[in-house]
C-alpha cells in the first residue's frame, strides 16, 4: 500500500539530530508533490537543514496549520529488534526510529493534503502543512519560521505528535538549567588547599531532592510537575581536587508555574546555599524554556476533533511540542493528536501501528473539512 511505503522510505532516511539532515526529508516530500502538481515551498535554514511547507487555499481566508517536525533522536546504543532505520515491517507495526515520534505524524498529515489536492476539494479554510527541522533539540526550524511568517490567519493548530490517537489539549512546559559550581584546585594529597566543586554538589542534589516535593502540583490534563537531576560532570583527574562541576536540572511545568518565578527561587536557594567564606562560586545557565500548552476543551479545533472520533474526554501530555514557539502564550486554540504512542518514543523498538496510521490520515482529512462547519 503507497502510505505504507511511504512511510517506510521516510524512516529509512536518517534524520538523527544532531544533526539532523531534515533536507533528505524534506525532499521526499518536494519529489512526491512535484509528481502531482502540488505547489510547495522549501526554506533552507543551514547545511542540510530545511522547513518544508504547502498551503492550500479554502473558501475562507483563515488557515488552519498542520505541523510536525521531520527529525528523530538519535537511535541510541541498546540494542535494537530490527535496525532504526530498516522500516521493517513485521504484522501490524512498521519498526523504525521517528516510527512513533514523529514521522507517521508526518506523513499522515500530508498524505491528508495530498488527498484533498488530489480529489480536488476546496476545504471550508486553507490549510498549511509545515514540517520543520529541529524540533527534538532547539526547534531551530519552528522558530525560524515564526520569525518569516504572520500567525494572524491562522485559527486553530493541529501538532501530529503521538498521542495514541487521543484528543489532547495541551502539554507541559519544559525549564532546563544547567547549575555550575566554581571552585579551586589543588594536590589531591592537599585537599584542605582547595574548594571542591564536585563534593559541593552533594548539598546542591540535597536541595533539589527538597524541591521535589515542595514545587509539585498537579491540574487536569497535564497531571503533575516534576523536577529531575539528568546529568552531571566534574573533575579534572584522580589526584586533583576538581575546581569545577556542572549538573543538568530538567523540570516540567504546569499552569500556573512561572519559569520566572521558579528560575528566581533556585537562585536564592544556591545563594543561601554558597554563602559562606569558603564556598565556590557559582552560576545557572537556562538551556531551554518551553512554557506549557493549554487550549480550553470548547475550543472548536477540540470539539470537532471530539465529534470526529466520538469522544468527550480529553488529554494531557508530558513532553513539549514546536507549538511552545509557535505559539507560546496559548493564544491559538492547539490540539496535539498523531498515531504514535508516545510510550514508545525514544524508544528501541520504536514502532507505530499501521491502522493507526491509517486512520489518522482519515481523521486528518476529515478535520480539515469539517472543522468550520463544527465549530461555529
Amino acid at each position: 500500500m503507497d502510505a505504507i511505503h511511504f512511510l517506510q522510505n521516510m524512516i529509512r532516511h536518517d534524520s538523527s539530530n544532531p544533526p539532523g539532515n531534515e533536507h533528505t526529508i524534506a525532499n521526499l516530500f518536494a519529489e512526491r508533490c512535484e509528481e502531482v502538481g502540488i505547489p510547495y515551498s522549501l526554506t533552507k535554514i543551514a547545511p542540510g537543514r530545511s522547513n518544508f511547507e504547502i498551503v492550500l487555499k479554502g473558501k475562507e481566508k483563515e488557515n488552519l496549520l498542520f505541523c510536525g517536525h521531520m527529525d528523530t533522536v538519535l537511535p541510541g546504543e541498546q540494542p535494537w529488534k530490527y535496525s532504526p532505520f530498516s522500516g521493517e515491517l513485521d504484522g501490524n507495526r512498521i519498526y523504525g526510529r521517528g516510527a512513533s515520534d514523529m514521522k507517521s505524524g508526518l506523513c499522515a498529515m500530508f498524505l491528508a493534503v495530498e488527498s484533498l489536492f488530489k480529489d480536488k476539494i476546496t476545504p471550508p479554510m486553507g490549510i498549511k502543512f509545515l514540517a520543520t527541522a529541529g524540533e527534538e533539540v532547539d526547534s531551530c526550524g519552528a522558530q525560524h519560521y515564526l520569525q518569516e511568517q504572520s500567525f494572524d490567519d491562522v485559527k486553530a493548530i493541529v501538532i501530529g505528535e503521538p498521542t495514541d490517537e487521543k484528543v489532547v489539549v495541551g502539554h507541559k512546559g519544559a525549564l532546563w538549567l544547567e547549575i555550575v559550581t566554581v571552585g579551586k584546585t589543588a594536590h589531591g594529597s592537599m585537599p584542605e588547599n582547595g574548594i571542591n566543586a564536585v563534593e559541593w554538589m552533594q548539598p546542591v542534589m540535597k536541595m533539589i531532592e527538597a524541591l521535589k516535593s515542595t514545587w509539585k502540583i498537579a491540574a487536569i490534563p497535564l497531571g503533575e510537575s516534576s523536577l529531575a537531576i539528568t546529568k552531571i560532570n566534574g573533575g579534572v583527574q584522580t589526584n586533583v581536587i576538581p575546581d569545577r562541576c556542572s549538573l543538568h536540572v530538567d523540570i516540567r511545568s504546569i499552569p500556573p508555574q512561572s519559569h520566572e518565578q521558579l528560575l528566581t527561587e533556585m537562585k536564592q536557594r544556591l545563594k543561601e546555599l554558597f554563602s559562606t567564606d569558603n564556598s565556590p562560586d557559582f552560576h545557572v545557565n537556562m538551556l531551554l524554556d518551553r512554557p506549557s500548552i493549554l487550549t480550553d476543551k470548547s475550543a472548536g479545533i477540540i470539539t470537532t476533533a471530539l465529534a470526529i472520533k466520538g469522544q468527550d474526554s480529553v488529554h494531557g501530555v508530558s513532553y513539549y511540542t514546536d507549538a511552545a514557539v509557535l505559539n507560546p502564550n496559548s493564544r491559538i486554540p492547539t490540539l496535539i493528536y498523531g498515531p504514535g504512542d508516545e510510550e514508545l518514543a525514544h524508544q528501541p523498538n520504536e514502532y507505530v501501528d499501521i491502522n493507526a496510521y491509517l486512520r489518522s490520515i482519515d481523521f486528518y482529512k476529515t478535520l480539515a473539512l469539517d472543522f468550520i462547519s463544527l465549530s461555529t
